[in-house]
């Protein structure tokens, strides 16, 4: 696994889904080509789905993946299957290999890298010979994915990187058309049209502008004083949808969005900066808040001294109004979001 700090949390995906039929659009950084959604399950000549122990018998290739490829697939979707992960799950497993390592068992990687996944033995994903183990290495990484919340309608982007804390978060969304041919080949289904974590957008007037709002809605639920905006209110329930943990919004202030009903914060620590888990709950719910902006409103997100705006810049360095080292004032606790 590769475990670099993040440079930036930038998504690569942005979806609209037209039905479980259509297409999957907007996919960014790839040149603009869309790709079936739900590709029909096919079982090429060769290819056969994974039998309960993980094995399958001599599959051959499917598309652009070779049988070497196809094979590994077909080990993380069987231990998927063995542990009940849905359909869901087992694609984003899939997509994470693509992405860490062609579907390839390497024998190592970045730093003591290991595997389908890349996980690194001194992070305590287990020793190398075990994390050679496809089965092994499948089971660890379904493992963490279960423990994370929500992560049933996060991106696959969110979901893999809440599980990997890659350096590069953006990485793995571009694989997940291949990975839903290779999950429906091998099982031999078509796979669900998912949720992938898209929030249901705000109303907009006919022209596609926001309607202008005040802070109407009273007491604001998350704190019990003070008011929100309509569209605040609605980003507060998506991300509950979603998985996210409870923010705090409405506060008296002399700054910002929160005076005004438009902003809220959710925490991923008591105080001290987010390490661990916590850290990658923020970097799925920074990346969940982006790949939804347009459907909610957001006019910008902070979190990790980086900014996300809706003008066009993406990701960029965060300028502290406040200075010092308080990780409140760096957003390095908490992610904050404000909408139009």
């Amino acid at each position: 696994m590769i475990s670099r700090a993040v440079a930036g949390i930038t998504v690569a995906v942005a979806v609209v889904l037209l039905g479980c039929s259509g297409l999957l659009l907007g996919m960014l950084g790839g040149g603009g080509a869309s790709a079936h959604c739900l590709p029909a399950a096919v079982s090429p000549t060769g290819s056969s789905a994974a039998d309960s122990d993980g094995a399958s018998s001599a599959p051959g290739p499917i598309g652009d993946w070779s049988a070497e490829q196809v094979g590994n697939a077909t080990v993380i979707v069987a231990v998927g299957q063995r542990l009940q992960v849905p359909a869901r799950g087992q694609v984003i497993a899939v997509a994470t290999a693509m992405q860490e390592s062609s579907l390839i068992n390497l024998p190592g990687g970045d730093r003591d890298s290991v595997g389908l996944f890349q996980q690194r033995p001194s992070q305590g994903w287990g020793t190398p010979a075990q994390l050679q183990d496809p089965q092994h290495a499948a089971t660890k990484f379904y493992t963490k994915l279960l423990a994370v919340p929500g992560w049933q309608t996060m991106t696959v982007t969110a979901a893999a990187q809440a599980v990997q804390i890659s350096a590069y978060p953006d990485a793995y969304a571009k694989w997940e058309p291949d990975a839903v041919q290779l999950v429906g080949a091998v099982t031999g289904t078509t796979i669900a049209c998912p949720a992938a974590g898209m929030a249901v957008p705000v109303p907009r007037n006919p022209d596609g502008s926001l309607p202008d709002e005040q802070c109407s809605i009273r007491p604001d639920p998350t704190t019990g004083v003070g008011c929100l905006t309509p569209r605040t209110l609605h980003l507060v329930r998506q991300a509950s949808a979603a998985g996210f943990p409870d923010p705090s919004c409405w506060r008296v202030d002399d700054h910002g969005e929160h005076p005004q009903g438009r902003a809220c914060d959710w925490m991923m620590t008591a105080g001290g900066e987010a390490t661990g888990s916590q850290k990658a709950m923020g970097d799925a719910m920074a990346a969940w808040a982006v790949a939804n902006a347009q459907a909610l409103g957001i006019r910008y997100v902070i979190w990790f001294r980086l900014i996300w705006t809706d003008d066009g810049r993406g990701w960029h360095t965060y300028n502290n109004p406040f200075g010092g080292d308080d990780p409140s004032g760096w957003h390095t606790n908490h992610v904050h979001i404000s909408v139009n």
